[in-house]
């Protein structure tokens, strides 16, 4: 009898345990393809753009949201493919191939290059407000020419990006703009410095 009794809460977890729902997906994203580049002629001879800086959440593959202007939190089941830091400094050295400002750029350590970029994130988030979600990034970027100690560009550039709709994919579209009018700018701004030099 006391074994009866005993089976009857294990019989009930197994039980419990047999109807509970799957756990929900992961899902990854990365941002869209750079299209619409246009090619410039070379300006310099190798650039090195070094991983980007971030603090806190932002050095994480989550992708963060927030709802008002005080909490910032993290999704479960959906990251970014790699971290923020490694995305945007690859992001940003293939944007600047597809210009062909330089003859090489690199995403190596800083003295291999003429030219020394490096970006901070400062911000990199979905904002839901008000039944509205979009994308929030801000990036500092300061580029160094090698063997300075003074920088020839230093500025921090930021874009808020509505989304087309509520899914994840269109406020990672949101991003892919976001991103490409903060490198475009910098780019522009990069090209007018060197020209001065």
């Amino acid at each position: 009898m006391k074994r009866f009794i005993l089976l009857i809460p294990i019989i009930f977890i197994l039980n419990s345990c047999i109807k509970q729902a799957p756990l929900p997906t992961d899902h990854y994203y990365r941002l869209p393809t750079l299209q619409g580049i246009s090619s410039d002629k070379e300006i310099i001879n190798s650039i090195s753009v070094i991983i980007f800086q971030a603090d806190g959440l932002y050095r994480e593959r989550a992708i963060l949201y927030s709802e008002n202007e005080i909490e910032i939190k993290q999704y479960h089941y959906h990251h970014w493919v790699d971290s923020p830091r490694r995305i945007l400094q690859e992001y940003l050295a293939e944007r600047l191939r597809l210009s062909n400002i330089s003859k090489v750029v690199l995403t190596t350590f800083e003295g291999d290059g003429n030219l020394i970029i490096k970006g901070k994130i400062k911000a990199f988030e979905q904002k839901k407000l008000n039944t509205k979600n979009s994308a929030f990034v801000s990036i500092e970027f300061r580029v160094d020419r090698k063997n300075e100690t003074q920088p020839i560009l230093y500025k921090q550039y930021t874009q808020v990006i509505d989304s087309d709709g509520l899914l994840m994919t269109s406020t990672i579209s949101a991003f892919g703009i976001a991103v490409n009018s903060i490198y475009e700018s910098f780019y522009n701004d990069l090209k007018e410095t060197l020209a001065l030099q």
